[in-house]
């Protein structure tokens, strides 16, 4: 009987798992469980039968299906024009493409009020101008239109990549043998890129679940839970609250059994290359086309930008501002009090991604080498994944907002629900940079005479370091803009920066977008190192 397999560290493999295990136990795992308790102990049938509690229900897992489909369509319709095709502007496209990832959520929604919202450009355009009245959208359609926007770089992300890797040679054969083009597509490129998007599905669903902004926005006709649970609370009916977040959970757990993602295919792939447009008139087609995209994608970003130079106090009943100002950029930088969201969020937001990193990293290391008990550390790590910003707030609110507590510690729950959400994100970035590494590189250093210490610096890091730094930044860009649990867990003392947005477009509207601006500047730098990192790993 062969020996059972040994791990080169057992005694640290044996440290990083129950540390692991202890630290997400008490904040991942224990507020959940006590949430399902007291939402058991205090649980309120009439919160799903009366007013818009099935409502509510029904339109969240409809407009999550549609967002599905929506956002699939164009990120997926994006990644095969950008991957098969060569036309004037497709670098320019392929690298706005990403450009959605950069607008905080909050601040988005805003743009796009300001667009097509009852009193936006567009309605005033086409009312004012041209006598169409009732153009802007419904609140339904609004919404949809925004997690298009939103949620298909989910879909662009995963499928890009797995086009790009796709041996092309397979649908030439097929269609060698009398299939197709409708054939070749429905039985030879879907099954191969059904992991990709059976992954950007169920990311798509989640998000779309557990949106807060837009439906707090535009769905005052279109009620939805995670801002029926958001209400309930403000009104301190806690019963109803978590009757609903248990509900909202089990609808984003839905997703899990409707998308579950299927095996990757194995095989060889050979890259293909790109066609180029032939035809002049295709060519320029095209090329318009691309850089309308680029425009569109543009907007909501421009929009801000312009908005934050208007006198919101002058602007009329006219269709277009006139009066211009910097008031509101000079409001910022005269007065320090008005920097202390930034503060706040930075402070917090670097707290959070390093915390997460201490217990991300052991975990995907963990995790991508298999070593013992990898499943329930797996599980336990993928537990906030499953769960909306909204229900993660409820969940520490549940567990740590008992009065034995001392009440300086309510200004970490912040952080704290920062840190949960996105353990699931930064282990799975980290497993993936190091399930591919090559441990012999390090046995061969050591066999070389090379102390661990010396193989860590000079192999592993420089190997490993840009794909987790990248990680650990965009962790921290995500943490920048987050809203959805930020506006239950804030504290007069750590106002977040897109609490204060908030807070500001019903005061000071113009004071408002110029801390949009400035958020979106903080993300957008983010992300770019990110990306920057990523690119050289």
């Amino acid at each position: 009987m062969p020996e059972p397999r040994r791990t080169p560290h057992p005694r640290l493999d044996t440290v990083l798992l129950w540390g692991c295990i202890l630290l997400l136990g008490v904040t991942v795992l224990y507020p959940t469980l006590r949430l399902l308790l007291d939402a058991l102990r205090l649980w309120q049938w009439d919160a799903l039968t009366r007013g818009d509690g099935l409502e509510a229900i029904r339109n969240t897992l409809v407009l999550s299906l549609a967002s599905v489909a929506g956002a699939g369509l164009v990120g997926t319709a994006l990644a095969f024009v950008l991957t098969r095709y060569v036309f004037p502007g497709r670098g320019v496209l392929a690298a706005m493409a990403y450009l959605p990832f950069t607008l905080p959520p909050l601040v988005g929604v805003l743009s796009f009020y300001y667009l097509i919202g009852r009193d936006g450009f567009l309605p005033r355009c086409c009312e004012r101008l041209f006598g169409i009245e009732g153009v802007a959208l419904p609140g339904p359609w609004a919404i949809l239109l925004i997690h298009t926007y939103s949620f298909y770089v989910f879909f662009y992300a995963m499928v890009e990549p797995a086009l790009a890797g796709m041996d092309r040679s397979l649908g030439e054969a097929a269609r060698s043998l009398g299939a197709g083009r409708l054939r070749v597509f429905f039985r030879v490129t879907l099954p191969l890129l059904a992991p990709a998007l059976n992954g950007a599905a169920l990311l798509t669903f989640m998000s779309s679940a557990a949106s807060f902004s837009a439906p707090y926005f535009f769905g005052q006709d279109f009620p939805m839970l995670s801002v029926q649970v958001f209400l309930e609370q403000s009104q301190f009916n806690l019963g109803a609250a978590l009757t609903l977040t248990v509900v909202l959970a089990a609808v984003s757990l839905m997703g899990v059994l409707l998308f579950r993602g299927a095996r990757r295919p194995h095989g060889a792939a050979s890259k293909g290359v790109r066609m180029p447009i032939r035809s002049a008139g295709g060519r320029a087609a095209a090329g318009v086309m691309a850089w309308g995209c680029i425009l569109l994608l543009l907007l909501p970003h421009a929009i801000i930008l312009w908005l934050s130079f208007i006198d919101h106090k002058a602007w009329g009943a006219e269709v277009f501002p006139s009066a211009w100002t910097f008031d509101n950029y000079a409001f910022l930088l005269s007065k320090d009090a008005a920097f202390a969201p930034f503060r706040n969020s930075l402070w917090m937001s670097g707290v959070a991604a390093v915390a997460t990193a201490a217990v991300a990293l052991p975990a995907a290391y963990l995790i991508a080498r298999r070593r013992r008990g990898h499943r329930m550390l797996n599980l336990l790590v993928m537990l906030p994944w499953a769960l909306p910003g909204t229900v993660i707030a409820m969940n520490l609110i549940a567990a740590f907002n008992d009065p034995w507590l001392p009440r300086g510690s309510l200004i970490l729950m912040l952080p704290l629900a920062y840190f949960v959400r996105n353990v699931p994100l930064l282990t799975r970035m980290a497993a993936a940079a190091i399930e591919p590494f090559d441990a012999t590189l390090i046995e061969a250093g050591r066999g070389l005479g090379a102390g661990p210490g010396y193989c860590f610096r000079h192999l592993v890091l420089p190997l490993l370091a840009p794909a987790l730094i990248a990680a650990i930044v965009l962790v921290f860009a995500m943490c920048l803009g987050e809203f959805v649990a930020s506006i239950l867990l804030y504290t007069v003392a750590n106002i977040p920066i897109s609490v204060q947005i908030s807070i500001a477009w019903r005061e000071l509207v113009g004071t408002a977008f110029a801390y949009s601006v400035l958020l979106m500047l903080l993300v957008g730098a983010a992300f770019a190192v990110s990306r920057r990192f990523s690119s050289r790993f």
